[in-house]
């Protein structure tokens, strides 16, 4: 859009003349990135403080209107966004006395990316973002690790390998960090989905005979299980445990969370609560909540069974608190809610690969929330 547009729709906006179409069009030029500085009249404002508090009146203004159209309101957040998020207003001095409008990128969060530590057997940690794709990352007792060019970590255990004598059992660990996410290839072909802010812990290899034990210390994972009726799969998570023969299933336990969500896609699991001995067997489109009241077992539409690892955030009835939660895991910022917006409950989903700010606006555009970035701090509020 050429600059001398997005000036006559800076203007409209500030006067509140701006159609709904304009609107929009202002929107999609924000969506864009704005490239160009936009020059308001100093006619509008003499000075920064003068100018936000403009905007701000016209933001009030519009919100307390009678809400006649919902994509009006859509528009008039769409507009607090892109103007609440400019790095700087300052005077442009010249002689007209034009203010410049201008955005800077370190005012945005970027998403998470591929990033996590492995921590071996003999207590060596390896930062994986610093491993070159087809590294080799070592070799232990016929158990080949190595990172693969699309960023999974695969173990191949080879066919001369031999158990300890001692019998003594080898365990690695990987953490992502918040913003980060990795996958795993176990060695008996089972692939593992970490999220952010998760620690998984495993054996460099599985026994012949018997069960097949991990654990997930916290955080959330999906798993594709291999098949095997002889060995069956475990994963342990604080007082649940789950035992599977071979089945496509997610685990969410942050420490943070009350509750332990178990999510079925494919197949069957036993989900077994350690403390109260109860058992369930959840089968596909089921999801299983583990809370200090015991276990709640709830179906799923078709529509709430998208999970993170494939790039969406998924809302079910959700609360803001939790939404809010695995924001902030994944774009690395702190959660203020300066007003009592906790509870209330969103539904759909949307990409995990925004930049923040749009994912704010997209999330605004439901009329029950609003933000507002403050340094490393983002503030919910009531809209």
């Amino acid at each position: 859009m050429k600059n001398k547009r997005i000036e006559y729709l800076a203007h409209k906006w500030l006067n509140n003349t701006i159609s709904s179409e304009e609107g929009l069009e202002f929107n999609q030029w924000y969506r864009e990135g704005l490239e160009n500085p936009v020059f308001i009249h100093g006619k509008y404002a003499k000075t920064e403080e003068e100018l936000r508090d403009r905007i701000y009146q016209v933001i009030d203004r519009n919100i307390h209107k009678k809400r006649r159209s919902g994509r009006w309101l859509r528009t008039v957040a769409a507009a607090f966004v892109v103007l609440n998020i400019c790095a700087g207003i300052y005077l442009y001095s010249n002689n007209d006395q034009e203010l410049v409008i201008t955005n800077s990128s370190t005012q945005d969060l970027p998403p998470g990316t591929d990033q996590a530590t492995l921590t071996l057997s003999d207590g060596r940690r390896v930062q994986l973002s610093d491993v070159g794709h087809n590294d080799q990352l070592a070799d232990q007792g016929g158990v080949v690790i190595s990172k693969t060019a699309d960023g999974q970590l695969i173990y191949h255990v080879s066919t001369s390998a031999k158990a300890d004598p001692k019998g003594v059992v080898s365990y690695h660990t990987i953490e992502t960090p918040q913003g980060g996410q990795y996958q795993v290839v176990l060695p008996d072909g089972t692939h593992v989905w970490l999220n952010a802010a998760s620690s998984f812990r495993y054996p460099t290899s599985f026994p012949k005979t018997g069960r097949r034990e991990v654990q997930l210390s916290y955080g959330e994972a999906y798993f594709e299980v291999s098949p095997d009726t002889e060995q069956p799969f475990i994963v342990s998570s604080g007082r649940q445990q789950l035992e599977v023969v071979g089945t496509h299933f997610n685990v969410s336990a942050y420490i943070e969370d009350a509750t332990v969500k178990t999510t079925l896609l494919e197949g069957k699991v036993k989900l077994t609560d350690r403390l109260s001995k109860e058992e369930v067997m959840l089968r596909a489109g089921q999801q299983a909540q583990l809370s200090g009241t015991g276990i709640q077992v709830k179906t799923l539409d078709e529509a709430n069974m998208d999970l993170w690892k494939d790039g969406k955030f998924t809302f079910n009835n959700e609360r803001m608190l939790s939404v809010m939660q695995q924001i902030a895991r994944w774009y690395k910022v702190k959660i203020v809610f300066q007003d009592p917006v906790q509870d209330v409950r969103l539904n759909g989903s949307v990409s995990r690969f925004e930049h923040l700010s749009t994912l704010l606006s997209k999330l605004e555009q439901t009329g029950l929330v609003s933000f507002r970035r403050e340094g490393d701090n983002l503030v919910v509020m009531k809209p």
